[in-house]
């Protein structure tokens, strides 16, 4: 039983219960249930084992979700000191009077940017230079948590809308 999968035990499985009562007497055939009772401790078995390997890939996504977040600080870090060196150097041309520095592998130059505009307190703006612009949105969805408490407090169901209770599968650690 050992090789066979657990979608083949359930097969199995279903196959012996068709056929575990007598269609003409509606009596329990002995044998059919003896075979569901043997083969019952190797589909837990087999349960358990997908239950395991679903564990180890949910480690393996932590596992990669730490990597991807050691490699976005470092990252980051890269980002910080290639700024914080970019402004030394610069500063450190400006005080020796360097606007242009060539040399085999590149050109440093110092070069103006265009104007660039900061807002300090937008309120003391004067109307005519403020641009006005009306936005309107309007979004319609519809409310699930209203159909849900309608079908749970008449028992019908929502036309367009089905509610269901669906069932999931937990793997808990045991308390020791």
């Amino acid at each position: 039983m050992n090789n066979i999968s657990l979608y083949h035990l359930t097969e199995q499985h279903q196959q012996l219960l068709s056929q575990l009562y007598n269609p003409e007497t509606g009596e329990v055939d002995q044998k059919i249930e003896e075979q569901i009772n043997a083969l019952l401790p190797s589909i837990e078995a087999k349960c358990i084992a997908v239950a395991k390997w679903i564990k180890k890939l949910q480690i393996e996504q932590l596992e990669i979700e730490q990597l991807k977040q050691d490699i976005a600080a470092r990252e980051e870090a890269y980002n910080k000191e290639v700024e914080k060196t970019q402004v030394y150097l610069k500063k450190e041309m400006e005080k020796n009077g360097l606007s242009k520095i060539s040399c085999p592998y590149f050109t440093l130059s110092i070069r103006k940017n265009p104007y660039s505009t900061d807002i300090i307190d937008e309120f003391e703006i004067p109307a005519s230079f403020i641009n006005i612009k009306e936005v309107v949105k309007v979004e319609s969805r519809p409310d699930k948590e209203a159909i849900k408490k309608h079908v749970m407090v008449t028992g019908n169901q929502v036309p367009g809308a089905y509610v269901s209770q669906k069932t999931k599968l937990v793997i808990a650690l045991d308390q020791i």
